[in-house]
């Protein structure tokens, strides 16, 4: 049984709310097919044998689905509630993190096929006054957004913010709030320059989208991806309601660092629906959406993916790239130049995530755990060996 500890200020910022925004984990039920099927996969013994090989290092729970030319295999260890013993299942969701901003370039490129959106044309195009207010706003062009080379004020860093984060950890932050800690911001660099990765690119791109369509990011990520993917296990939150689904996983953090002891941070939510963050999904509606992307090829045309897949910056480590349509050129640190995996990773309080489409192999991997983002302790990093042990097993399929 894994211990729980709580820090007495987390505690308090945390439990005295009078809100209660997430319930305990429910039990929930999978797709008896799937489960039937992924038996079967020839490698299942070697994947069940990393999670267990991981769980027993300490992580509270994972969830794994893999979809490559042996077939399709889902797996989950650990707990999804731990205080109320409730075990990880692959229908568990959890919050994504980052891998919301994929979703967020997808809809942007569903415009551009609809001839509402030019990548090429500045933002101030579209959001005259939001731009006024941002350094370089008037050069900054839409694809800049989405491949971090914007140089926009990163707002994760801003002092402010984070301050205000933490005097209420369970404020439901919507964008004009936040827009108002990065206007008139220094810039980090000149646009176009380079890769400088900001969340603040996501948050332009999404009041973009709304002055654009007159509809929330909320609505149009229901609308054009949730409902024709059929991701009937993936919300939008930011925290303005009780969570919509009762079978979220409870995510945990080790504040201790590196003692062994961990917290339930569930209810702690900067950036949460913001565009940046805040799709809570399962692996197997990552999957779902991967697949329609890049397989299936329905949620943008054709010719958008490959001018997508065309446009990679490198980032100055080179261990990953960032493209115009909010998709990564991930793990370029594992396969360098011999495989292209295609996504992108997330982490958020509580949750990490990971999500990659191998284009040689037609594969997909999507990783869910209930611990993050803390990566720079030891159960930290444990997350990054598990995800390249299963990395690897595909990628030589």
């Amino acid at each position: 049984m894994k211990k729980i500890s709580f820090l007495i200020g987390i505690c308090f910022l945390v439990f005295s709310c009078t809100k209660s925004f997430i319930k305990p984990s429910a039990v929930c039920f999978d797709d008896p097919d799937l489960i039937a099927n992924s038996t079967l996969h020839p490698k299942a013994n070697e994947f069940e044998a990393i999670l267990t090989k991981y769980y027993n290092k300490e992580i509270p729970g994972v969830t794994v689905l893999v979809n490559d030319s042996s077939g399709l295999w889902l797996g989950a260890m650990g707990y999804a509630d731990i205080e109320h013993q409730i075990p990880m299942q692959p229908c568990h969701i959890i919050k994504t993190g980052s891998i919301t901003k994929m979703l967020i370039g997808n809809l942007v490129w569903q415009l551009v096929d609809e001839g509402e959106i030019d990548v090429e044309m500045p933002i101030s195009n579209y959001i005259p006054s939001v731009a006024n207010e941002i350094t370089n706003g008037n050069q900054i062009k839409v694809k800049m957004l989405l491949n971090h080379t914007s140089g926009i004020y990163p707002i994760a860093r801003d002092l402010g913010l984070n301050l205000a984060v933490v005097n209420d950890f369970t404020k439901s932050w919507n964008l004009d709030e936040v827009l108002s800690y990065l206007t008139n911001k220094p810039a980090t660099n000149d646009p176009g320059e380079k890769v400088s990765y900001a969340n603040s690119n996501t948050i332009i791109s999404c009041l973009i989208l709304e002055a654009i369509t007159g509809k929330s990011t909320n609505a149009l990520l229901q609308e054009r991806i949730f409902d024709p993917v059929g991701m009937n296990n993936s919300v939008y939150f930011n925290y303005a309601s009780e969570f919509p689904l009762n079978h979220l996983a409870q995510g945990y953090l080790d504040f201790n660092n590196n003692s062994g002891a961990i917290q339930n941070i569930s209810n702690m939510n900067p950036g949460s629906g913001n565009g940046y963050t805040g799709l809570y999904s399962s692996v197997s509606d990552l999957h779902l959406f991967m697949k329609a992307l890049f397989v299936d090829k329905t949620l943008i045309s054709s010719n958008s993916l490959d001018i997508i897949l065309g446009s990679f910056v490198l980032s100055e480590s080179g261990n990953w790239g960032a493209s115009s349509g909010g998709i990564n050129m991930e793990e370029i640190a594992f396969f360098g130049d011999s495989i292209h995996a295609y996504g992108h990773g997330g982490g958020d309080l509580g949750y990490s995530a990971n999500l990659i489409f191998m284009e040689h192999n037609n594969a997909i991997v999507a990783i869910c755990y209930n611990y993050g983002t803390q990566l720079w302790t030891d159960l930290g990093s444990e997350l990054g060996n598990l995800k390249k042990e299963i990395y690897t097993i595909v990628a030589n399929q």
